[in-house]
């Protein structure tokens, strides 16, 4: 295997039929393109890198936004509304739930 295979397959993260490909800053939902904001992208991909953990809504709009207004909590669940919204439109699956005062993305097979 080359180098260049190892470090692409770095910037791949897959769970199931959700690919977030890191390099081209594009998420496949069952092969499909999924059309995410830059907010809806940069928050999706700080979860993903928090599998199955609970990431408080503070930390999610400090480090996944870049933001530090406590008026930015409401923006912040506005933008998981309409990340979830495009992830589970199909309704069969869902990969973010709101546990106590953050964000979980699940990375199992949670329905």
């Amino acid at each position: 295997m080359a180098a260049t295979d190892v470090m692409d397959a770095s910037l791949i993260m897959q769970f199931g039929d959700l690919v977030i490909d890191l390099e081209r800053y594009r998420v496949l939902l069952a092969a499909q393109p999924v059309v995410l904001t830059y907010r809806e992208y940069a928050l999706l991909v700080y979860l993903a890198t928090h599998p199955d953990h609970v990431v408080t809504k503070r930390r999610l709009l400090e480090e996944g936004m870049g933001r530090h207004d406590a008026g930015g909590l409401r923006m912040l669940d506005e933008h998981i509304r309409h990340l979830r919204s495009k992830l589970e439109r199909d309704g069969r699956r869902r990969w973010i739930e709101e546990a106590g005062e953050g964000y979980r993305f699940l990375a199992g097979d949670v329905t």
